[in-house]
């Protein structure tokens, strides 16, 4: 019985590495031009450009899949993947679940609507008051969400899986206004000229609103200290070399690393 126990558990180790020449990466596909899904349903963008060249450096296949966001973490601790990577701001409540990498990009936030109906606002306080009583949507699970409720306790929160779903009701007038980073309202402006999405107010910082956390990093499984390793050696060698920035002028049209 023993002999047959150490047998498998050779058998198992011996396995390990060929498992590791791959790493399950999961996003969700619906924040461009982070990512998202062209018309031949392929997954595409700023942080799959990234990604795939994170895994050239470390030597490893990356294997992606395209899932709800509010699903990401709670995959990740599960162990249904090694890595996500989609966006995602480094806070210090998301490090109570996951570890993360260095960042690798940083970006500003802002609310916007359709058409200039909130005007010109030039501060928070004015920020605050034009929003009192409007429906604002955030996609749920997301820093936005916290700067909405902990920040402009006076707006009523709608949530929303995906970031199309709130310029759908945007549209449709069945919101007011939205939280989203100011990459990702370019992106969804110049693919609908005609909705007339407009960003307003002062633009959102991690100085005054530190929600928004430390940057954007890939999420990593807790304790998994040679994978991250691996993967901030990398990042810091793609931001050096000017791989991340030259993947962000295409994606953005300027640069959005740290």
């Amino acid at each position: 019985m023993k002999k047959l126990v150490v047998a498998a558990a050779v058998a198992a180790f011996t396995v390990l590495p060929a498992k590791a020449e791959t790493l399950r990466i999961a996003t969700s596909a619906d924040y461009p031009p982070w990512e998202s899904v062209n018309s031949s349903g392929e997954m595409l963008g700023f942080d799959l450009d990234v990604g795939n060249a994170i895994c050239a450096k470390i030597e490893m296949e990356c294997e992606w899949t395209n899932q709800a966001y509010d699903g990401l973490l709670p995959a990740l601790v599960a162990g249904q993947y090694d890595l996500i990577m989609s966006a995602i701001s480094i806070t210090e409540e998301r490090k109570k679940s996951i570890d993360f990498s260095t960042a690798y990009a940083q970006a500003p936030a802002s609310f916007g609507s359709v058409g200039d109906g909130f005007g010109e606002l030039t501060d928070k306080a004015q920020l605050q008051a034009s929003l009192e009583g409007k429906a604002v949507g955030v996609q749920g699970s997301t820093i936005f969400e916290r700067v909405v409720n902990e920040h402009f306790p006076s707006a009523d929160v709608k949530t929303y899986q995906q970031a199309d779903q709130i310029i759908a009701d945007l549209k449709t007038g069945r919101i007011d206004a939205a939280v989203m980073e100011v990459s990702a309202w370019d992106e969804f402006s110049g693919a609908d000229k005609d909705a007339n999405l407009t960003m307003f107010g002062p633009l959102l910082t991690y100085a005054e609103y530190p929600q928004l956390g430390d940057g954007i990093g890939l999420g990593i499984g807790k304790g998994n200290e040679e994978l991250k390793a691996k993967i901030d050696t990398a990042i810091a060698e793609l931001l050096a070399d000017g791989t991340i920035a030259k993947a962000s002028d295409k994606w953005f049209g300027y640069d959005v690393t740290p």
